[in-house]
Formats: structure tokens, C-alpha cells, sequence
């Protein structure tokens, strides 16, 4: 069987050394082809021959791993990143999403993390290829899941006199629609079209009670282009029309 060629990159030699000697690697036919201390180093790997799979560290000096990761995804988007991280901090995994890493690992490393995450790119089921939707989702620290979904909501609240939809909330967050639903479903117990329809129908709810809109106006606050549709999510959510519910205010 071919190897599977994997560049480590790490300024931290301990660290770095301690994963290239991990034994799983002849376990699952991974070949350590070096140890790069920067991503300039990392590059002179990548040029000299073709690799498969780098782990990277984040914080390095001259270039750091996001540097490194954004020009293999440019350059090089045969070659699959993992990006390691001593620091808790969204614009790194907003970055690391956007270039297309397949695994964000925090230190104190965990190997069978590390390795789950190896063992997902590795698998039969899921073949490298440019063209497929259903590309692989990278791993996210649960820490990061509750971050995305509180900055999706910020973004709803912020946007509610807009038409929204699970693909357009996803985007801001760069995730695909499918993954960004499926952690939204997890974190806030709702499906995300159950949540906006919640969240619109609260804030009706407010402007019927609280101001002197008319219907049509407050169809628009909260997003809906069609006051007959509106009305009739309103008075499935509620047992009443939208006048009804303002006159027993």
C-alpha cells in the first residue's frame, strides 16, 4: 500500500518531535516525510514533494500557520491541513473554516482527537475530491460550537427585517448550511427555521402591543414579505390573528 506522506509544523521542537514519533502513524500507513519549524520551511517540503496530509501549529514566527494554511489552499488543494492551537479564539476558526481546514485541535494536544480527526480524512467513504458538495466538515472544540450559534443569533436579531434563510446565517459564519444547522440544532435544542419563526414571531408580538404600526408595517419589521402569510404563522403560533392579539393587549 502507498504511504500517505505527512509534514509536521511546529515551532515548539518537543512537541514537534513527539508528534512525528507517534507509532499509530505506521498504524494507518502515514509516512513523517519532516518537521517544519515555520510555514516558510513548510514550504520548501511542499514544493520539493508532493504531500498529503500537514499538521500545522498556528502561533509561529516569519509565517504562521494560517498564512501556511491559506497558501496551500491556494496552491496546493491536494494537500489536507489540521491545524493546532494553544489558543481559544474564533477568528482563528473563522479563518481555519474559510481556508479550509479539516481539524482545529487545541493544546494540551489530545492524540486520540488528533487521530479520530486523521482517521475521518483517511476513511474510504470519504475521497479527496474538489467537485464534491459533501466535502468533509472540519472538527470543531465544542467550546467554538456555542460561539457560532450565539454570533448566528446576534446576527438574526440584527437582521430580522430581512428575509433570512439557514444558508444565509450559515454563510456568515463560514459553514456549510447542512453543518451550521446540524450545531445549531444541538446548541439551542431548535431547528433553525423553528428559532427565526420564534424570534419573529417574539418581536411581532412587541410591535403589536407597543407601537401604532399597521400589520402590513410590522410584517416587514419582522421579515415577512407577505402579510397573509404572516397572519397565518402568527395565528398558528398564537390561536389568533395578528388585530385579535392587539386588541386584547
Amino acid at each position: 500500500m502507498k504511504k500517505i506522506k505527512l509534514l509536521i509544523v511546529d515551532d515548539e521542537w518537543i512537541i514537534a518531535d513527539s508528534l512525528s514519533t507517534m507509532e499509530e502513524w505506521d498504524e494507518r500507513h502515514i509516512e513523517v516525510v519532516g518537521i517544519a519549524h515555520n510555514g516558510y520551511d513548510a514550504i520548501r517540503y511542499l514544493e520539493a514533494e508532493p504531500i498529503h496530509l500537514v499538521i500545522s501549529d498556528i502561533r509561529m514566527p516569519d509565517m504562521d500557520g494560517l498564512q501556511l494554511l491559506q497558501y496551500i489552499y491556494e496552491e496546493m488543494p491536494n494537500t489536507e491541513v489540521i491545524l493546532i492551537s494553544g489558543y481559544e479564539d474564533f477568528t482563528y476558526v473563522r479563518t481555519a473554516l474559510r481556508y479550509g481546514a479539516k481539524g482545529y485541535i487545541l493544546k494540551p494536544i489530545d492524540t486520540d482527537e488528533l487521530l479520530e480527526n486523521v482517521d475521518r480524512l483517511l476513511a474510504p467513504s470519504h475521497p479527496k475530491n474538489e467537485a464534491d458538495n459533501d466535502a468533509i466538515e472540519p472538527e470543531l472544540p465544542l467550546t467554538y460550537h456555542k460561539e457560532i450559534v450565539r454570533k448566528a443569533k446576534h446576527f438574526i436579531q440584527d437582521n430580522l427585517h430581512n428575509p433570512l434563510s439557514l444558508s444565509d446565517v450559515a454563510a456568515t459564519v463560514h459553514l456549510t448550511a447542512h453543518y451550521f444547522g446540524q450545531i445549531f440544532k444541538s446548541e439551542s435544542g431548535l431547528l433553525f427555521n423553528s428559532y427565526l419563526t420564534q424570534v419573529r414571531m417574539e418581536k411581532a408580538c412587541e410591535l403589536l402591543k407597543h407601537s401604532g404600526l399597521k400589520i402590513y408595517e410590522i410584517c416587514e419589521q419582522v421579515g415577512y414579505v407577505d402579510p397573509k402569510y404572516f397572519a397565518k404563522v402568527f395565528q398558528k403560533q398564537f390561536g389568533m390573528t395578528p388585530n385579535e392579539f392587539r386588541l386584547k393587549k
